[in-house]
């Protein structure tokens, strides 16, 4: 399927806001468990921003004082063409990438050294990294928030990538019929006796059919109480609850990020329906309120109050809603953030840490669930971020002694401890629903809205194959 970046644009954009050269590392192919069985190639995320297809191995120096993009690739050898075929030429990666230059990268260490001081960034391969390290003088660790690169060229990244083009916001539409099949593909085939692994098969088969792959390991289950779930053991009987959170990934790195829940059985329970409704009607209403302005903490706690009316009419909360989410009460049922950026990483920017999630004079909160907000940024036109709400019961957090002392008067305990003996003891599980929206110049796009999430779309839908 065809897809368009303005990939130049991006590099002419980065150069003439850098002070001095950078190089960038594509990374390589990560050993499965030697070295000549790899993963498939996933190129780092900003390198991936920069270039189309870019190959494992590769590097690229930036130098702003001439305008200047050099991209250095690993040398055409008749091994690699009696292994992997017959690659481009240099020259023909030159003019398809409209760069300045295309050099082998095993001169890297010579090239650089005519730069002078060259800043960079860690990737995940590990080999990638420690040349880099060596050829700057950084201290850059991929494992290391703080340690990634240095603070100013990841405000100059972030900034370009926070906001997307129209070009970028294409491929995320283009995507979602490939999600779409996927989900639905699941819901279809989602009976009694037959197994996650079957269910996780169509939403692989659904992503491998349409050129796409998974943007990340697919959480299907029936225990949707374990929030990243990716053990796909269970066999479905009916009277469980499907999660499956579960988006495409494209060639040029561009993702969705989507997570729909069914009944097996073809009905939600008189208790699943409620809860459905709760989440549905959670996430709807802190959708309508995105806008330019509005701060994503409150988009958090606008869903947090949503959903504690709810627990609290359903008797599981006890008190004021406004004084539950104060005290954090809430997060017994709802223990994580509401969403996180979204882009050519499924948790765009994920790697940069908090400096750039938290801007200045924000600083991450320590309450129990809100600790894992995983931004409190100020929306603007072009952001691309998911909303999810959820509502689960986990046995790890309802038999907690230190929750249960802190929250004695504010969970009615007994009423939750029902909902972890349901369905034949199984228990009930969790629901989350999450859709990948934009932030436009006057409100919202939900860019996911295409695929099914209504009560009455998904008991249509679930065994329907």
């Amino acid at each position: 399927m065809s897809w368009h970046m303005n990939y130049a644009d991006r590099r002419k954009r980065f150069l003439s806001e850098l002070d001095g050269p950078v190089l960038l590392m594509a990374g390589g192919v990560l050993s499965r468990n030697y070295p000549a069985n790899g993963f498939p190639f996933r190129a780092d995320s900003t390198f991936l921003y920069f270039f189309e297809r870019p190959e494992a191995g590769s590097a690229a120096i930036f130098e702003p004082t001439n305008g200047t993009v050099t991209l250095l690739l690993p040398e055409r050898t008749v091994a690699d063409t009696l292994w992997h075929g017959a690659l481009e030429s240099f020259d023909a990666v030159k003019a398809r990438q409209n760069v300045d230059a295309v050099l082998p990268v095993e001169q890297l260490e010579a090239h650089a050294g005519k730069y002078g001081k060259l800043r960079s960034l860690a990737v995940a391969d590990w080999k990638a990294t420690a040349r880099a390290r060596k050829i700057t003088g950084e201290a850059l660790d991929f494992d290391d928030a703080k340690k990634v690169g240095d603070g100013a060229l990841l405000e100059l990244i972030a900034k370009l990538r926070l906001h997307k083009g129209e070009d970028e916001l294409a491929e995320i539409r283009r995507l979602v019929p490939i999600t779409r099949e996927a989900h639905v593909a699941a819901m279809q085939h989602s009976k009694p006796g037959v197994s996650e692994q079957f269910l996780n098969g169509q939403v692989e088969g659904a992503f491998a059919r349409n050129g796409a792959v998974p943007a990340y390991s697919s959480i299907l289950s029936v225990r949707g109480e374990v929030l990243h779930n990716h053990d796909h053991r269970n066999i479905l009987k009916a009277g469980d609850i499907v999660l499956l959170d579960a988006g495409a990934e494209g060639e040029s790195g561009y993702c969705n990020d989507v997570t729909r829940d069914w009944p097996v059985g073809g009905a939600f329970s008189p208790e699943g329906r409620d809860v459905y409704d709760l989440v549905l009607s959670a996430e709807l209403d802190a959708i309508s309120a995105v806008k330019p302005g509005v701060r994503y903490r409150e988009l958090h706690l606008r869903a947090s109050r949503v959903l504690t009316e709810g627990l609290v009419q359903m008797g599981l909360l006890i008190g004021s809603p406004d004084g539950l989410v104060e005290s954090g009460a809430h997060a017994i049922f709802f223990p994580h953030g509401l969403g996180h950026q979204l882009g050519i990483d499924v948790h765009d920017l994920e790697a940069f840490g908090d400096r750039i999630h938290y801007p200045f004079g924000r600083t991450r909160s320590s309450q129990f669930g809100t600790q894992y907000l995983r931004m409190d940024m100020d929306l603007a036109a072009g952001m691309v971020f998911t909303i999810e709400p959820g509502l689960y019961f986990v046995p790890a957090i309802l038999h907690s002694p230190e929750l249960r002392e802190r929250f004695k008067t504010q969970v009615n305990w007994a009423t939750a401890e029902k909902f972890l003996t349901m369905n034949d003891g199984r228990g009930f599980g969790g629901i989350r629903i999450e859709d990948d929206v934009a932030c436009t110049s006057d409100g919202v796009e939900v860019l996911t809205a295409a695929i099914p999430k209504s009560r009455n779309e998904v008991e249509a839908l679930a065994g329907s194959a």
